[in-house]
């Protein structure tokens, strides 16, 4: 029972590498996240929380294969009006997303500053109580 469960799993994580999802675990952990034992995060571009819209663009990229052009044999992309404004939405959302966590960052960077002196001024606070306990 074991090897089937572990075969079911396996097959999960292929199926999502096949779909372009991309393991983040140690980007979790370079931001301090703590990854219990054995539990694996995933990220797709285009999967994304409350918009839903982007999740046509989750393609199975074994099988998509792009069209052949007569012409030339060569192979190329549709590029229809609609994938392009798709394609300069999601720029935008991306954009807005980058700004946010920029400011996000920046804001978290302040209040790291502000904690460190606060701790800072707490362990002096300590040390003078400790002295003054210590001439009593």
């Amino acid at each position: 029972e074991k090897d089937f469960l572990t075969t079911k799993y396996e097959s999960f994580i292929k199926q999502l590498n096949n779909y372009g999802f991309t393991k983040i675990n140690f980007k979790l952990e370079e931001l301090g996240q703590t990854i219990p034992r054995g539990e694996e995060h995933f990220e797709h571009i285009n999967f994304r929380k409350g918009q839903r819209e982007l999740c046509k663009h989750v393609k199975n990229r074994k099988r998509a294969t792009p069209k052949k052009d007569v012409k030339r044999g060569s192979r190329t992309t549709p590029k229809k009006p609609a994938e392009h404004e798709d394609y300069r939405r999601e720029n935008k959302h991306l954009k807005s997303d980058n700004s946010r966590l920029r400011d996000e960052n920046i804001r978290q960077a302040d209040e790291l500053k502000r904690l460190a002196e606060e701790l800072k001024q707490m362990k002096e606070t300590n040390r003078n109580t400790n002295a003054a306990c210590e001439h009593q």
